[in-house]
């Protein structure tokens, strides 16, 4: 996660004699590497799974790149939900969606890695504590949070690595609670979709028929001095 150089210099200051306790959620072939190289004659010990395949549903619909932010909204006024994590790729867009779901009358919160680690800690409290349903973020929050009801993941981007599509799914049907994972696709995320099928064949991904949805009233974005309309266009 960007911050490997900083551990092994810690690593390097630590007395030779000691116990090394080496934590991770997935274990990749990095992390194997990482593993080796800093432990000695290691016991693995895993934890029981928190996540529940079979109460876990999977879902995705195909649209225009223009109408996916409209599904969005259409999808959390009309599903029956608890708290609603939404998933970006970027700080940008994570701060466009929250912007044009405010604009459309939905209590929206942001989680990024541009915030500060005290707006972080304030954002995911605000959010366990259900005094706003919904919070969309990066993939800085599909990891290491313990967040209770959870009932919908969306993925509004697709992320490229497939491993971190299972780090987001995971924050939902946990601990014996049903949990739906919606994933809105256009043409850019096709590519990104077949790795993740390709990875975890033993998906059930159902492809949904798109509701009729009214186009979304999208904010003004004004960037260097120009300003675009509800189109994208100058």
């Amino acid at each position: 996660m960007g911050f490997i150089e900083d551990v092994e210099k810690i690593i390097k200051n630590c007395p030779k004699e000691r116990q090394t306790l080496f934590f991770s959620a997935t274990i990749s072939d990095s992390i194997k590497k990482l593993s080796k190289k800093y432990t000695k004659d290691a016991v693995n010990v895993f934890g029981k799974k928190m996540v529940d395949p079979s109460k876990l549903k999977q879902v995705y619909y195909d649209v225009q790149k223009n109408m996916k932010l409209s599904l969005l909204i259409h999808l959390l006024n009309n599903e029956s939900s608890s708290l609603i994590m939404v998933f970006c790729n970027t700080r940008r867009n994570v701060d466009f969606v929250v912007s044009a779901l405010r604009k459309n009358n939905l209590d929206a919160i942001s989680i990024h890695g541009g915030l500060t680690q005290n707006k972080r800690t304030k954002t995911i409290k605000t959010f366990h504590k259900g005094k706003s349903r919904v919070l969309v973020c990066t993939d800085v929050a599909a990891r290491g949070l313990h967040i209770d009801d959870v009932s919908h993941v969306y993925n509004y981007d697709l992320p490229k690595d497939p491993k971190d599509y299972i780090h987001r799914i995971g924050r939902t049907a946990r601990a014996g609670e049903k949990g739906k994972v919606i994933n809105l696709l256009c043409d850019y995320d096709h590519e990104s979709f077949s790795r993740i099928l390709n990875e975890y064949r033993n998906f059930n991904v159902e492809k949904l028929k798109k509701p009729y949805i009214k186009k979304a009233v999208l904010p003004r974005i004004t960037k260097n001095k120009r300003r675009f309309n509800n189109n994208g266009r100058l």
